[in-house]
C-alpha cells in the first residue's frame, strides 16, 4: 500500500443518533455536536465518511494504545474513492511513497521511526531556537508600519514552512511550490474530491514525490548538514536499517506534516487568543504564561480535530460493537473538551493546570515526533509578537471559514488590526 490508498469499503450501521449534527467537514459549529455526542451516544456511525465516531477521551486514548485489535493503515487513505485515472496518473509518475509513519503498524513502523527520532527530536529542534527567532523577526519586520492584515497570509502561512526547510535544507525560494502540493495533498488525502481534483491532486503529488527523490539523490552525491543527507548517513547502504525508498518516504512525509498543521494551530491559537482578548493581555504582561497558553490552544482549538484507526477484528468500544474492517475516526476535538478530564471544557483558559492532557499530538507508539518543533515554534512566535505587537486584535465582523477537510481544523484567513 503506498501513501495515497482508495477508501476501502467498511461494514456500517443505519442508524444516524446522537450524530445527527456532526458534520464531519464542516468546524464552525461542531462542538455543540460532539458534546451531545458524548453525552448520549459517545461512539456512533457516520452515514456521510461510513466511520465510526469515537467522542470520549478515555476511548479515543485506549484505541491509541491498543495495537492488537486496530491498525493505523487508515489514516493517509483519500477521503473520496479514487479514481482509476488519478491512480494511473500515480502509477505511471513512479509515485512510490510508503505507508510507513502515522499510517503503518508494527514492527516496520518501529524500525523507521526509531531511525527518524534520532534526527527529530528536542535536543534537534532546541538548537534551531535562534534560528527561529530570527525567521520570526523578519517575518515581523515586514508587518511593520502596517495597520492591518490578514495573519494567516503575511505571518502563519509561510513561516512554519521556513522553519521546517531549516532541518531539510530546502531553499526559499521554493516555499511556493512545496506549500502547494502540500495543499493538493490535503485535498486528496482527507477532504471529498471530485474527479477533476483528483486529477490534478495526482499530477501534483508526482511532481511533489519527484522533488523528494531528486532531493534524496543529490544527497547521495552531494552531503549537507540536513535531515536528507543525516538520514542517509544513518542508513549507510544498509537497508535493513532503512530502504532508500522508505528513507524517501519519510522526507516525503516531513515536508508535508511539518509546517501545514503548525499553519493551522498558530493561527487558531491567535483567533482565541483574540477572541477572549484578556489572555492576549496576560500574555504580554507576563511571557512566562506562553507555554501552558500554546498547551491549551492545541486542547480548544486544535489543529487536528480527527484521527483514523481501522478494526482488525470485531471490537466492542462504548458499548457498541464495529465489526471487523470497520472504519474508526477518532475525534481529538471532542476528546480534547471531555468534561470527565478537563474541567469547564468549552472555556478557553491559558493557566488551566492539565492543559498538556490533551490529545491534539497522538500518544503512544505514533506520537507526533514534530511536537517538540510545533511547541517551540508557537511559544517564540507569540513571544515576539506580544512584544511587538501588543495592541493586535481581530478585525470587525469576520466570518471565520474553515477549509473543508475532516481530519484538519484550518482556517482560510484571519483578519487582524495590528495597530
Amino acid at each position: 500500500m503506498n501513501d495515497i490508498s482508495p477508501v476501502k469499503s467498511t461494514s456500517g450501521c443505519p442508524f444516524h443518533g446522537a450524530g445527527a449534527g456532526f458534520t464531519p467537514y464542516y468546524h464552525e459549529d461542531m462542538f455543540e455536536a460532539l458534546a451531545e455526542a458524548r453525552r448520549n451516544e459517545p461512539v456512533f456511525y457516520d452515514q456521510d465518511t461510513g466511520y465510526w465516531i469515537i467522542s470520549r477521551y478515555d476511548d479515543v486514548l485506549s484505541i491509541m494504545h491498543d495495537h492488537e485489535r486496530i491498525s493505523a493503515v487508515n489514516t493517509s487513505e483519500s477521503a473520496t474513492p479514487l479514481h482509476q485515472d488519478a491512480l494511473d496518473i500515480l502509477k505511471n509518475g513512479k509515485f512510490t511513497a510508503e505507508a510507513i509513519q502515522s499510517n503503518c503498524d508494527g514492527p516496520r513502523h518501529a524500525r523507521v521511526r526509531n531511525v527518524s527520532a534520532q534526527l527529530l527530536n528536542i535536543r534537534t529542534f532546541a538548537q534551531l531556537e535562534s534560528d527561529i527567532r530570527r525567521l520570526v523577526t523578519e517575518a515581523l519586520d515586514a508587518l511593520h508600519g502596517k495597520e492591518r492584515a490578514d495573519l494567516l497570509a503575511h505571518f502563519t502561512y509561510e513561516l512554519p514552512a521556513q522553519v521546517l526547510f531549516l532541518i531539510l535544507g530546502i531553499p526559499k525560494a521554493d516555499t511556493h511550490n512545496v506549500k502547494k502540493w502540500a495543499g493538493k495533498r490535503t485535498i486528496m488525502n482527507f477532504s471529498p474530491s471530485t474527479y477533476e481534483q483528483q486529477v490534478d491532486g495526482a499530477r501534483h503529488m508526482v511532481d511533489y514525490w519527484r522533488y523528494c527523490v531528486d532531493m534524496v539523490a543529490d544527497r547521495m552525491k552531494n552531503p549537507k548538514d540536513d535531515f536528507a543527507s543525516n538520514l542517509l548517513k544513518l542508513r549507510n547502504g544498509d537497508d535493513s536499517v532503512i530502504t532508500l525508498n522508505e528513507l524517501t518516504s519519510v522526507v516525503y512525509g516531513v515536508v508535508f506534516a511539518g509546517h501545514e498543521t503548525t499553519t493551522s494551530q498558530l493561527t487558531n491559537a491567535f483567533r482565541a487568543l483574540l477572541t477572549e482578548r484578556e489572555n492576549w493581555e496576560a500574555l504580554c504582561a507576563d511571557p512566562s504564561l506562553i507555554p501552558n497558553a500554546v498547551e491549551e490552544a492545541f486542547r480548544y482549538c486544535g489543529a487536528v480535530i480527527n484521527w483514523r484507526r481501522r478494526a482488525k477484528t470485531e471490537v466492542e468500544i462504548g458499548g457498541v460493537k464495529i465489526p471487523a474492517g470497520g472504519n474508526i475516526m477518532l475525534s481529538f476535538a471532542s476528546a480534547n473538551r471531555d468534561e470527565k478530564h478537563f474541567e469547564n471544557p468549552e472555556k478557553f483558559d491559558i493557566r488551566r493546570k492539565n492543559a498538556r492532557k490533551h490529545l491534539t499530538m497522538g500518544n503512544g507508539l505514533h506520537v507526533c515526533l514534530g511536537a517538540p518543533l510545533a511547541r517551540l515554534e508557537m511559544k517564540i512566535m507569540l513571544e515576539e509578537f506580544t512584544r511587538r505587537f501588543p495592541g493586535l486584535r481581530l478585525s470587525e465582523g469576520q466570518k471565520i471559514d474553515h477549509a473543508h477537510t475532516y481530519v484538519f481544523r484550518a482556517p482560510r484567513s484571519l483578519p487582524v488590526e495590528l495597530q
